[in-house]
């Protein structure tokens, strides 16, 4: 079998199993790209051994670290489906190990420089600017991804029953979260002057829904001019660092936050400093010890 027909039947199979459009297409990418690698080696895909394709990613060793990791996903779920197909005995890629991902602590917004957003966002006048300010403080009240906001339909907000239904997030799932009070006074001003339907986009200017990086240049615009550092995703790592910091429930902001894992949450924690504070005040004085 040709591996332009095999990409085919398994782009095809990724689409019935209801995985994300981009996921469908960063696959399918990497996989071109691997065909134009064989037919350059003279190397039937179907025959590779770990060895070939070993080589083939060192090729691209010098990728960012995203960039490795979803070329190696992708080889793993190829060979994976192609064994099960039975166009080949066995994965070539099957013991390939995503490489480590570092861990940086998350950069929230202090509470200084969230009060300065705040002000620049009331502040600003027009339409836009008030589309801007209710989008991003439901980012930052809500802490939605930029996917999420921009996908988010009037229909999916209980703006009286305090409930956000995000229908599919990150990993298939869906989740309710809740609505602050504040952000539910200015999701209702924003509905009355944006005068859609129930099924509009919430924070489209029109019927034409906003696209994810919509989002991250709202954030850079407003960085720009008050000097924060401001980014989309800066926002929900406000959302879950002060929630932490305030309400201490780990289970609660992780469901909140759409994660599958407790310990994705947990890096907030690591990132707050009043967790470290009892040891640090523990230490006696220069002249006390």
């Amino acid at each position: 079998m040709e591996l332009d027909t095999a990409i085919r039947e398994f782009v095809a199979d990724l689409k019935l199993a209801g995985r994300a459009a981009r996921t469908v297409e960063g696959h399918e990418l990497e996989l071109l790209r691997l065909g134009r690698w064989c037919v350059e080696g003279g190397y039937s895909w179907n025959q590779l051994t770990k060895k070939q394709l070993t080589a083939y990613t060192r090729l691209r060793a010098d990728l960012g670290h995203s960039s490795r990791s979803n070329m190696l996903c992708t080889l793993r779920t190829f060979f994976r489906w192609a064994v099960e197909q039975e166009y080949m005995g066995m994965s070539p890629a099957a013991t390939f190990k995503t490489p480590k991902k570092p861990a940086p602590l998350p950069r929230a917004l202090t509470v200084d420089q969230v009060r300065t957003l705040v002000a620049y966002l009331r502040a600003e006048e027009g339409r836009r600017a008030r589309r801007d300010e209710v989008l991003l403080l439901t980012a930052l009240y809500a802490g939605l991804r930029a996917a999420e906001l921009a996908g988010l339909r009037w229909n999916m907000l209980d703006i009286s029953g305090g409930i956000i239904n995000i229908r599919l997030s990150k990993g298939g799932k869906g989740r309710a979260v809740k609505i602050h009070a504040g952000l539910a006074e200015i999701l209702t001003t924003w509905r009355e002057l944006q005068a859609l339907g129930d099924t509009a986009p919430v924070f489209a200017l029109d019927e034409t829904p906003i696209q994810p990086n919509r989002v991250g240049k709202v954030a850079r615009r407003i960085a720009l001019a008050t000097g924060l550092p401001l980014t989309a995703h800066s926002l929900r790592h406000t959302f879950a660092t002060h929630a932490l910091r305030r309400g201490g429930n780990l289970y609660a902001v992780s469901k909140a936050l759409g994660h599958s894992e407790l310990k994705q949450t947990q890096i907030y924690i690591a990132a707050d400093v009043t967790d470290s504070s009892p040891a640090v005040d523990a230490l006696p004085g220069l002249d006390s010890w």
